[in-house]
């Protein structure tokens, strides 16, 4: 009786590490690591950036393509985007409209995140001209 019970206690262990090793994420998912300094106070999301060096993550293997922004050591915002499409640009840069970030290209990667305009009055349209400011990114490289 007592070796009935070990055989189905190691058939359950060996059945649960299946398990977790069918639904884990695979090794080689990519991670786009990357810096900017932002000249002034931004908005991006829901999140308002003050002016200064910031470093950024983002997980390709992400449905929704996340970006987690950091300040030195400190979290700062998870951001997500609005649409993804194919990076047109070789250059790394995130263009801001109107103290929003709107794009960020990534041709390391192959993509364009784009961002949804920020109008704090329901998104009414604006009256005045929209003006573009292009930031440069430094991607750091991807990694694992």
């Amino acid at each position: 009786m007592e070796t009935n019970r070990k055989v189905w206690v190691i058939r359950l262990l060996v059945l649960g590490a299946l398990v977790v090793g069918l639904n884990a994420k695979p090794a080689s998912a990519q991670v786009l690591r990357g810096k900017f300094t932002l000249p002034s106070e931004v908005r991006w999301g829901f999140a308002t950036l003050p002016a200064g060096d910031y470093s950024f993550t983002l997980d390709k293997g992400t449905v929704d393509s996340r970006v987690t922004i950091t300040r030195g050591a400190r979290f700062v915002a998870r951001i997500l985007t609005n649409g993804i499409d194919e990076a047109t640009s070789d250059r790394s840069e995130m263009i801001l409209q109107d103290g929003a970030v709107r794009e960020l290209s990534l041709p390391q990667i192959g993509l364009t995140l784009f961002y949804p305009a920020h109008n704090p009055r329901h998104l009414m349209a604006s009256n005045k001209p929209q003006i573009a400011q292009i930031i440069p990114v430094a991607a750091t490289g991807a990694g694992r």
